[in-house]
């Protein structure tokens, strides 16, 4: 998992690219489309290993809690970064 899924990162990444003479909106969108990227690719990757288990009869991957909330902020992120 990468460390922009954690709120306190993207909190100090923000902070820093402010620092760094980012304007408030530059520095949203750069860690909104981080973190975007990233919660695709995992939630991606969950789907993936759910479908393989599935397909080779296995049935023991669990959808991880919190699974609808990632597709809610996807979603959500989606349509701000659009």
């Amino acid at each position: 998992m990468g460390k922009i899924l954690d709120s306190e990162f993207r909190k100090v990444l923000y902070k820093n690219l402010i620092d760094a003479g980012y304007s408030k909106e530059e520095a949203q969108k750069i860690v909104g489309k981080k973190y975007y990227e990233e919660l695709h690719s995992n939630t991606l990757n969950e789907v993936n290993q759910l479908l393989s288990s599935i397909m080779e009869e296995r049935f023991d991957v669990q959808i991880t809690p919190g699974f609808n909330e990632h597709l809610a902020e996807l979603k959500k992120l989606k349509e701000i970064l659009s």
